[in-house]
């Protein structure tokens, strides 16, 4: 069938509807993709213990119960109902219930933008290109957390200033409701007073400036924001849930990730998207609404006071770049009236852009990890559990939950990833760098089982001094974490049969050259040892480097070539240590194999490139 020119502009009115079509399910294609998490959040294990808690005894956990350390210290437990959520959604669905959540969550979030941002522009590509930019600056808040509940809820109250403001009051009414949920899931709720208050002023001092024609009615709204505040106070604690992030910022934390400023490079989206709004503020600032604009401003001082806050900037300020998008968009059709052909052509390629973007996400090999590829000490708690050992353990501020969930009331954290006091933090921060008393720190809280990550190099830390230490055995390590035990007669067995004092893998992995070869044998019998509880890099390392210090390189060569499956062949050292080991074997050949796949990872290596050349003359004569 021949098509007429009368069918001409449907046919583009319809491919242009397929285009924006396309452009917003890839945004959302795109939030997916960088939702579907599995369980990453440090803090989710404690919060899913907490709700289990709920659930048994019947009441809201008021003190850091868990802990061995502060365990009468008050919690004021703002996310009972959160907690209370996920844990009867995990004991329902089992992990893969939380990740729906998750993944819900932040598409209704970027849904309730996108319907903010559709009041101010029906240009798809621009509104695609805002909520893009939003969706990969705050991606690295993604994981579940009961602030992903006041993400949902801050931008319906966005959403229904933005309408009340265009005359559409309905949506306005349920926001007290809203706060009920709200300020029993997160104290985040403060923004439920703080967006609305700032709104509500900046107008009344706008309507008394203008017209009564020009006037926005307000008596709606305040009798509704009267309602919000009464509703912040339906709370087990009260008005002090209201002002909790305050108190905190003020009395709390100490190096917590999530309220450090977002001044490394990681946050490169967060700085393009703020600096976006920055010139769009300054280049159309007449233009812009001033409660709209106090508010970004606001809350770009949040974000980049801690970055924690770089969602909420995101979703304040987002209709500002539209906005200004839609002014910036208009001059230049007037200067360059591109034909449609030429703006289809650039709507493809941007589509293509972010379907880029989503494969290269997926196609990632630590994609969709486990824990996603965060490191937890699963093997230390299984030997723990495999010994049935217990008792108070001093271990790392992120594995607290962790620890919680997974072997509580067996054993008991000294800290976990709720929120203390800065004075505790101190003790801790001491502690770790073994400053002055700490066996008496440790003697106070009865902790018999240190459970740390390895030390950074060349700084001295606790984990050298329970090594040297007559009363402290090392008992398990893989390649994640130390595990040492007091000696004080509750893990006698343990340490009789796995303490040791003479591999130290915290500091010593390579170089075991020059080691007296009666403490060699005694390393060796150790290492063996730890290897037979776990298949670690760093145990097959070891006991590889101890056999060739001893001559036993067929038994080197064996420790070698598994520790390389750790590293996915992609090992330089490792394939250099197979070529010494063979060539000692008399194996010339595969020694010439391993060494040339040692050099095509490390093809400046000239004791290599020398090494091959000697054995290619050796072979060729």
């Amino acid at each position: 069938m021949r098509l007429s020119e009368s069918d001409m502009p449907l046919l583009k009115r319809q491919g242009a509807k397929l285009m924006n079509l396309a452009l917003i399910c890839s945004v959302f294609v795109l939030a997916f993709i960088y939702s579907f998490r599995r369980m990453s959040d440090t803090d989710l294990w404690g919060h899913l213990k907490c709700g289990e808690y709920f659930f048994t005894k019947g009441s809201i956990l008021r003190t850091h119960y868990f802990n061995c350390s502060w365990p009468d210290f008050p919690y004021l437990n703002h996310e009972w109902l959160f907690q209370a959520v996920i844990y009867r959604v995990y004991s329902w669905f089992g992990e893969y219930g939380l990740i729906t959540l998750q993944v819900l969550l932040i598409l209704s979030a970027f849904f309730l933008l996108y319907r903010i941002l559709r009041l101010y522009s029906d240009n798809i590509t621009l509104i695609a290109l805002v909520l893009i930019l939003g969706i990969v600056a705050s991606s690295h808040r993604f994981a579940l957390r009961p602030q992903h509940f006041s993400y949902v809820f801050l931008l319906y109250y966005l959403f229904s200033l933005h309408a009340y403001q265009q005359g559409r009051k309905r949506f306005v009414y349920a926001l007290p409701f809203i706060m009920i949920l709200w300020v029993n899931m997160h104290a985040e709720s403060l923004w439920g007073i703080f967006v609305p208050a700032v709104f509500i002023g900046v107008n009344l001092v706008r309507n008394a400036l203008v017209s009564d024609k020009a006037q926005m009615p307000m008596k709606t709204l305040l009798a509704v924001f009267a309602c919000i505040c009464a509703a912040t106070l339906l709370n087990p604690f009260g008005y002090k849930t209201v002002i909790w992030p305050l108190l905190v910022m003020k009395e709390q934390f100490a190096g917590v990730e999530e309220l450090l400023a977002p001044t490394s490079a990681r946050y490169l989206p967060f700085w393009i998207f703020f600096a976006l709004v920055a010139a769009a503020a300054v280049s159309n600032f007449r233009k812009l609404d001033p409660a709209w604009l106090i508010l970004s401003a606001s809350f770009a001082v949040i974000a980049w006071t801690a970055n924690r806050g770089i969602p909420h900037f995101v979703f304040v300020s987002s209709p500002l770049l539209i906005i200004s998008g839609e002014l910036f968009g208009i001059r230049l059709r007037k200067a360059l009236q591109l034909p449609a052909v030429i703006r289809f052509s650039g709507k493809l390629v941007f589509l293509v852009m972010v379907m880029l973007l989503a494969v290269t996400i997926v196609s990632s090999p630590v994609y969709f990890q486990k824990y996603d590829n965060i490191s937890y000490p699963e093997g230390a708690i299984a030997f723990i559990k495999k010994h049935g050992i217990k008792g108070n353990v001093l271990n790392s501020h992120p594995w607290g939950g962790y620890l919680i969930w997974n072997s509580y009331p067996d054993i008991k954290p000294y800290i976990d990833g709720r929120f203390f006091h800065k004075r505790f933090y101190n003790e801790y921060y001491h502690l770790l760098s073994a400053g002055a008393g700490w066996q008496d720190i440790l003697a106070r809280y009865d902790i018999s089982m240190v459970l740390m990550p390895y030390s950074a190099a060349g700084v001295g830390t606790l984990n050298d001094r329970l090594f040297s230490s007559v009363k402290w055995r090392l008992v398990y390590w893989d390649d994640i974490c130390l595990l040492y035990l007091r000696e004080n007669g509750l893990h006698g067995e343990v340490i009789g049969q796995f303490g040791q004092g003479f591999v130290n893998p915290d500091r010593q992995l390579y170089d075991y050259s020059e080691t007296d070869p009666g403490i060699l044998a005694k390393a060796g019998e150790a290492a063996e040892k730890n290897l037979s509880q776990t298949r670690s890099y760093r145990a097959l390392i070891v006991t590889a480097n101890i056999f060739f210090n001893s001559g036993r390189y067929a038994m080197a060569l064996e420790r070698y070539r598994a520790a390389l499956q750790f590293e996915q062949g992609n090992n330089a050292w490792l394939y250099f240590r197979l070529t010494l080991c063979s060539r000692y074997l008399g194996d010339v050949q595969r020694a010439e194999q391993y060494l040339e796949k040692c050099l095509l990872l490390a093809p400046d290596f000239p004791e290599g490139q020398r090494m091959l050349q000697e054995m290619r003359r050796l072979r060729s004569a």
